[in-house]
């Protein structure tokens, strides 16, 4: 006699769940951060200036990418915002350009630092249109 009469069939095995996607170190044609190092560089120069000033003169960092990238583009951010702040000195109109537009520079700078220590290449509307020759694209 069959002693598999009556008996449920075993449940075949679910499928091992996609293994995830490896993280992208940059931008197709763009390299990612040598070390932690370039990136907390690169995060930090957006929230201060100098920080972006001293990874462009630094020896290990002056010549790689990633760090030149967010470097110079927080330079123009900082740069931008001296001209806003240049810029109230005019009374009510340049009052108002020189707040809105410092919103605009902090939420510019807190996207950028966020999107710089994920590794990831930010391109700063207006600034890195202005900038781009400087970082060699």
């Amino acid at each position: 006699m069959d002693e598999n009469i009556g008996m449920t069939p075993p449940a075949p095995e679910a499928p091992a769940p996609p293994a995830p996607p490896a993280p992208m170190a940059g931008m197709p044609g763009r390299p990612g951060p040598v070390s932690d190092t370039s990136k907390i560089l690169a995060a930090l120069g957006y929230v201060l200036g100098i920080v972006a000033l001293i990874a462009i003169l630094i020896d290990p960092y002056k010549d790689e990418k990633f760090v030149k990238f967010h470097a110079i583009q927080a330079l123009g951010l900082w740069v931008a915002g001296i001209v806003l702040q240049v810029a109230s000195v005019i009374p009510i109109i340049g009052w108002i350009v020189a707040l809105v537009g410092g919103i605009a520079i902090f939420v510019f700078a807190i996207i950028a630092a966020i999107k710089a220590f994920q590794s990831e290449y930010y391109e700063m509307p207006i600034v890195y249109d202005i900038v781009k020759g400087y970082i060699g694209e």
